[in-house]
């Protein structure tokens, strides 16, 4: 290539390439970023749902991953007043396991605090409160 001009028109138009795969890439990043953390915003709000659920309902459970499970099981074992159940996992999935280790984890924690400190727990609805009140 002793050609000047056709050496600046190729680097010009790789140095284009380049940014254009740059910004394809931060982008890609910027929404590979999102969906974690919205599913890991999710998988923590459910946790604590149905922590919430199952407390008031009087059970007292603990999850634990381990394994591929279609749906949640009973381990059989107990740790205190805790029921241990192994929760549904799909560990090939990598969106599908980070939620599953938020969910539990966030479930766990609060079903533990709850147990802890059962005055905590957030009481009635505002229309039920409300409806007190009068």
């Amino acid at each position: 290539m002793n050609n000047p001009k056709l050496l600046r028109i190729v680097t010009a138009v790789l140095a284009v390439a380049l940014c254009i795969s740059l910004g394809f890439l931060a982008r890609a990043l910027s929404d590979n970023f999102a969906w974690k953390l919205q599913v890991k915003n999710l998988a923590q709000y459910e946790g604590v749902t149905v922590a919430r659920q199952d407390f008031q309902a009087g059970r007292l459970r603990l999850f634990v991953v381990a394994g591929r499970r279609e749906v949640d099981e009973f381990s059989g074992t107990n740790d205190g007043p805790f029921d241990v159940w192994f929760s549904s996992y799909f560990p090939e999935i990598p969106a599908y396991r980070c939620a599953a280790e938020t969910r539990v984890a966030a479930y766990d924690t609060k079903m533990r605090f709850w147990q802890q400190h059962p005055e905590r727990l957030p009481g009635n609805t505002n229309a039920t409160v409300q409806g007190k009140a009068q």
